[in-house]
């Protein structure tokens, strides 16, 4: 992505990028480690692990595509001329080389501190809710408000969760289907709570609650309809 101030400050500003590093760590990856690890629970076939395996490197290719844009944005965002400007897209301003993205490194630790406290259950409810609160933004690089080009939506990761939530309901004792349901509406709640009070077009939560209304209902959690945060 071109690292210009207009394209950095409309959407991507570094905070920006932060914070979709961290998601994508703390609840993307880690909610994939955890079905991976828990496969067979939760009724996850071979043919849907191959699904998953492949979801997983997307979003390990995301994360390294975010780290790039970080240190763009950074030196974009501490340019003064287009003389500079042009050196930092270049990756030669010196504001480039000293960027430290300190900010995604405390990501990464309470990333890593989420993994040792989330459960499996929790985990797959964070990863399913995410899918329809987050976009991408490594697939879209002019990400402007102003031109209405905004990242899309994680398609590709909705569909799937949604066959592996099917699995995972039909597999599953009442018990443990209410419980997952409890925390599919807990993690909405968050997600939807986040979009408040904020600009919104700085970042890349774009919660949508009808979709997950709708895919928790087409896998078999259809009390979860009328429970999902708006």
């Amino acid at each position: 992505m071109r690292a210009s101030r207009r394209g950095a400050r409309t959407f991507l500003t570094s905070s920006a990028i932060v914070e979709a590093i961290d998601i994508e760590e703390s609840i993307v990856l880690s909610g994939y480690a955890a079905l991976a690890e828990n496969a067979a629970t939760f009724g996850v076939t071979a043919e849907l692990m191959r699904e998953v395996d492949a979801a997983v490197r997307r979003h390990q290719a995301i994360v390294a595509r975010l780290r790039l844009m970080h240190t763009e944005a950074i030196a974009a965002e501490q340019v003064s001329s287009p003389h500079e400007e042009a050196l930092a897209v270049l990756g030669l301003a010196g504001s480039f080389r000293d960027a430290d993205p300190t900010d995604v490194a405390q990501a990464e630790d309470h990333a890593a501190d989420q993994n040792d406290r989330r459960p499996a259950l929790v985990a797959l409810a964070y990863l399913v809710s995410a899918t329809h609160a987050l976009t991408d933004p490594t697939n879209c690089g002019t990400a402007s408000p102003a031109l209405n080009l905004m990242p899309p939506p994680l398609h590709r990761d909705r569909a799937l969760l949604e066959k592996v939530l099917t699995q995972a309901v039909a597999t599953s004792d009442p018990a443990t289907r209410a419980e997952l349901a409890g925390h599919i509406i807990a993690a909405s709640a968050v997600f939807a709570e986040a979009g408040d009070g904020s600009d919104r077009r700085l970042s890349v939560l774009r919660y949508n609650p009808h979709s997950l209304r709708t895919a928790c209902r087409s896998a078999g959690l259809g009390e979860v309809d009328v429970c999902i945060a708006d």
